[in-house]
């Protein structure tokens, strides 16, 4: 788990990290240059070049599939508030038609909620945690829209599609929370990073007679795959970290509900 990157900010992680990447491949570079052999009439860059080039291939494709993968995930992630805000923004509206005390209190407790979602349950998502108020809000708002007891036909359709547009909510807060919990197995960091390292360490062996066209050419490789390492490190647990989902779909459910209440 790369959760420890989310103690830095994003915009020192991932400079930081290129630079740390690039300063250990150029120490590792000026070492091998004057361990390694290399035979003045034969190079090894007619060996080095296919191989070093299916290597590419691999790791290109590996690191498309994780970049991919975690950019689905975060944009899932970013949908899943959507739907929650969508649910409590149909819950509350639905709700003006029900008669009063019942109108009121499901009102207020879907602000309740909010209010305790976006002040509370997000920071806490920032280091993995969640909310046990919001958690208890969100449970007693569905236990009063299942308590409602219709009188008419109309209020029990209501009432029907209340408790939908419940469970649909407490689904996408599931989902929200399972979200932040679950990111790219250790073995698969292990599988990206050993291969990286292979890649770049393969490099060292092309005959440059030039070393400053050699350092430019390796350092720039090892800036690109560590600058998309970093970059899958941010994404990886999508409420994380300065890139992380802001809760800015229920903030505006929030506004407007809190609006709609006050001028009823």
């Amino acid at each position: 788990m790369m959760t420890w990157v989310y103690a830095f900010p994003a915009w020192l992680f991932m400079p930081g990290a290129v630079l740390v990447a690039c300063a250990l491949v150029s120490g590792a570079l000026s070492v091998t240059r004057v361990w390694l052999i290399r035979n003045e009439k034969i190079t090894h860059n007619d060996v080095a070049g296919p191989i070093l080039g299916a290597m590419g291939t691999l790791l290109a494709v590996v690191v498309a599939f994780m970049v991919i993968g975690v950019w689905e995930h975060y944009n899932t992630a970013a949908l899943t508030v959507d739907t929650e805000a969508g649910a409590l923004s149909d819950i509350a509206h639905l709700a003006y038609a029900l008669p009063q005390p019942m109108q009121k209190r499901i009102v207020n407790q879907a602000l309740d909620y909010l209010r305790l979602a976006i002040s509370d349950e997000f920071p806490r998502m920032r280091s993995g945690g969640e909310s046990l108020a919001a958690h208890k809000a969100v449970n007693r708002l569905q236990v009063t829209v299942a308590s409602l007891v219709p009188q008419t036909r109309a209020q029990q359709a209501l009432q029907a599609q209340e408790l939908v547009y419940a469970g649909r909510l407490l689904d996408a807060r599931r989902s929200r929370i399972l979200a932040n919990r679950t990111g790219i197995p250790t073995i698969l960091w292990a599988v990206m990073l050993f291969s990286g390292f292979l890649t770049i360490g393969l490099s060292f062996y092309f005959r440059v007679d030039r070393p400053l066209a050699q350092y430019v050419m390796i350092i720039m490789l090892t800036a690109m795959i560590s600058s998309i390492y970093a970059l899958i490190a941010e994404l990886d647990y999508p409420f994380r970290g300065d890139v992380g989902v802001t809760p800015i779909s229920l903030q505006h459910v929030y506004d407007i509900l809190r609006e709609d209440a006050r001028a009823r």
